[in-house]
């Protein structure tokens, strides 16, 4: 029983970085709206983030993928 909270544990983290990455962009998008010089930095801003979320999921999902359970 004790692996199964763990996947939930991490089924919570995901969906916590994935809020976050939202909330990221939809700042973003409005900085962009209000200072429009500004996008080329904004965009590679967000773009590094999201490649960085994306490099730590990755790493953390590939600990899952040899679960194993003993019945």
């Amino acid at each position: 029983m004790e692996k199964f909270e763990i996947v939930f544990q991490f089924m919570k983290n995901l969906v916590t970085g994935l809020v976050i990455e939202g909330i990221l962009s939809i700042l973003i998008g409005v900085l962009i709206f209000i200072y429009p010089d500004l996008l080329g930095m904004l965009v590679g801003l967000l773009l590094i983030v999201t490649g960085v979320i994306a490099l730590i999921y990755a790493v953390k999902l590939n600990k899952y993928t040899k679960l194993t359970i003993k019945v």
